[in-house]
């Protein structure tokens, strides 16, 4: 190595150490109150992939199914939330705040559907355990136990119409109702990272 080049290693060594380091500082991009607000109104869009007149059901059942498909669409956007927060040993802050806001959305703040009984401990009660079997159903969706991937899906859709009286048969119907479930997941965790900023600090 020639005395020039030492010299010039000594000088970028020096630079390197001199020059600032900036790390990439996370934020929300707006309130944890008004992204538990956007993300409730992905629940409550209309989808007609899974409209029950797309879906050929009968009309009998269309109620209970319009109703079981908005109480899974909260359950989805929580189940993605709280893999965020619970992805890492360390919390993360930011989106601790949001659940804890679409929590308030989804358990107590039901205003919009329910008027003044939503203000009543026992109908409370009953929404919160309405949500948390819900939640654990879609747990067991995203993460299915080992063995046939195709036939836990077409088995699961199953029990998902039996809950709302309605004995659905054909496979193809099945699947693609099971796979709509997975979609959904992955649209609330690309809004989740679409809610996140980053600034040098």
């Amino acid at each position: 190595m020639t005395k020039t080049s030492k010299h010039d290693n000594r000088v970028n060594a020096f630079l390197r150490g001199a020059m600032p380091r900036f790390e990439k500082k996370r934020h929300l991009s707006a309130s944890p109150v008004m992204i538990a607000a956007s993300l409730h109104q992905m629940a409550e869009k209309d989808d007609a992939q899974v409209a029950p007149e797309t879906l050929h059901l009968p009309e009998a059942v269309h109620a209970g199914f319009r109703e079981k498909l908005f109480l899974y669409r909260e359950a989805n956007v929580l189940l993605a939330l709280m893999d965020l927060v619970n992805s890492s040993d360390v919390r993360d802050p930011l989106f601790e705040q949001v659940l804890g806001e679409y929590e308030r959305i989804i358990f107590r703040e039901l205003s919009d559907h329910l008027g003044e009984l939503s203000v009543h401990p026992i109908l409370r009660d009953a929404r919160h355990q309405s949500v948390t079997a819900a939640l654990d159903d879609l747990k067991l969706r995203m993460h299915p136990p080992m063995g046939n991937r195709y036939d836990f899906a077409r088995d699961w859709s199953r029990n998902w119409f039996a809950g709302i009286g309605h004995k659905e048969m054909n496979p193809v119907r099945l699947e693609h109702f099971s796979w709509f479930w997975s979609d959904e997941y992955t649209a609330a965790q690309k809004a989740l990272e679409a809610a996140l900023t980053t600034s040098r600090r």
